[in-house]
């Protein structure tokens, strides 16, 4: 349990330090960023470790398997 405890730790100083890098600069670039913060984040062994860690949230789909979001316009329609 303490390796998967340090798994999402890691994972998630990493992404805090991504969105302070993006907080930062004078050329943001959301599209970017929330690339790398896909990829700090949903990377197997981080999901897994966060799965066993808290067993409910096997229930929560990864980027992968999650439904594409519909533009403002299409949800109005």
């Amino acid at each position: 349990m303490q390796d998967e405890l340090v798994t999402v730790l890691e994972a998630l100083r990493r992404a805090q330090a991504e969105l302070a890098s993006y907080l930062d600069s004078a050329d943001r670039n959301a599209e970017l960023t929330i690339a790398k913060l896909v990829g700090i984040l949903d990377r197997r062994d981080v999901v897994g470790a966060a799965r066993l860690l808290q067993p409910w949230a096997a229930d929560i789909p990864t980027a992968a398997a999650a439904p594409a979001p519909q533009s403002e316009f299409a949800r109005a329609s």
